[in-house]
């Protein structure tokens, strides 16, 4: 039976007899383990081979074996090292066509917005002054009973329902321009995303100007 005696984490105080054998056998494991180079040189390697019975040309063949297997694991790790620096590359590229694509982008729907905004001001401007002669036609029809009956009088009504009439035909070409912008692709898009109309009413659809 084992009376070995520990002091704390150091050294037992006192090894028993039977604890001896198994103290020198790590000893001596622990020597060959410090002694024992961290790397071989070929006359090494046949020597070992030499003391097990292995032949030179065996042991050669073998080293020939393990040096081509260590080329090819470093050409292998030069090429995932190759492509992968290729991926960032790539990688790099994208984000910067991407931001480009984006500015781009961003840049036309500014430019189409402003395209559609200034149509749509014309179209206001010219909705204005459908109103501005449709009131006058009414003032004026509102009057007729106090107008002297005659050619001169029928001439002023009629000239202003032609020009109600020209003013409408105005407005409804710049609502017609607007809604075929508004409508196409990819302003539709911008028209979406900002808030614009997406259709103006032609003067047959409005009810009040």
């Amino acid at each position: 039976m084992s009376t070995t005696t520990r002091t704390g984490g150091g050294p037992p105080k006192d090894v028993a007899y039977d604890d001896v054998n198994e103290l020198i056998a790590t000893a001596t494991r622990l020597m060959q383990k410090d002694a024992a180079p961290d790397t071989l040189t070929p006359d090494d390697v046949r020597k070992i081979g030499e003391e097990l019975d292995i032949p030179a040309r065996y042991v050669d063949q073998a080293l020939e074996a393990l040096a081509r297997r260590r080329e090819d694991q470093a050409r292998e790790a030069q090429a995932k090292e190759r492509l992968a620096r290729l991926r960032r590359v790539r990688l790099r590229r994208g984000a910067w066509v991407g931001a480009a694509v984006v500015g781009v982008l961003a840049v036309s729907g500014l430019v189409m917005r402003n395209g559609l905004t200034s149509t749509l001001a014309d179209v206001a401007r010219q909705r204005a002054q459908v109103r501005n002669v449709v009131e006058r036609r009414e003032s004026l029809r509102a009057r007729q009973d106090t107008l002297t009956p005659g050619l001169a009088r029928d001439a002023e009504l009629s000239g202003a329902d032609n020009r109600v009439a020209i003013e409408q035909r105005r407005y409804d070409e710049r609502a017609a321009d607007y809604n075929a912008s508004a409508t196409s692709f990819p302003t539709g898009w911008v028209v979406r995303l900002t808030g614009l109309p997406p259709v103006l009413p032609l003067s047959s659809e409005v009810s009040t100007w």
